[in-house]
């Protein structure tokens, strides 16, 4: 009886250790969702102008940050102090719900959410904040969020972009 409790407290520690381990693999999942080709394909980038970060990485959830836009002397910088360097920002977040219930909390922070239909199983459009959150049949919330992007038709852009990665 001493062996079994002995074998299932490993087991568990084992298994700790694969979820534990596990979770940064889950940001990296996302990594290949959005190329620097694609972006070119979906905002004017100029002749100066390049990719500057790529990332996706588990902050609370898998986060994945596209930066571009010409070399600044202060990208450097910033990159080394542990900051992204500033530009175009197209931000991914995604979170495995439990249920639509969850998305139900998430929209109760938006004031200003504008139903988007068509799109996934529910999503919404906030101006204020210039981000498109839904939520698909397996409740896997995305949010897609542009910063600093001078386009007319932000919302029009980030239901492109959702729809892209709803296709991938």
């Amino acid at each position: 009886m001493i062996k079994l409790q002995f074998t299932s407290f490993f087991s568990l520690q084992l298994l700790l250790l694969l979820i534990f381990f596990q979770l940064p693999v889950l940001a990296s999942d996302y990594s290949d969702n959005i190329s620097e080709e694609y972006l070119r394909s979906q905002f004017t980038f100029a002749a100066a102008d390049k990719l500057k970060y790529a990332e996706c990485k588990k902050k609370s959830y898998p986060t994945c940050t596209y930066i571009w836009g010409a070399a600044d002397k202060k990208d450097e910088a910033r990159l080394k102090a542990g900051l992204a360097p500033k530009g175009n920002k197209l931000q991914v977040v995604y979170a495995q719900a439990r249920s639509k219930k969850d998305f139900e909390r998430v929209l109760a922070t938006y004031k200003d959410a504008e139903k988007v239909e068509g799109l996934a199983s529910q999503a919404v459009w906030s101006n204020k904040r210039h981000q498109l959150s839904m939520i698909t049949d397996n409740n896997l919330i995305i949010h897609v969020n542009l910063e600093d992007i001078s386009i007319a038709d932000l919302k029009g852009k980030s239901i492109s972009i959702a729809q892209y990665l709803l296709d991938k």
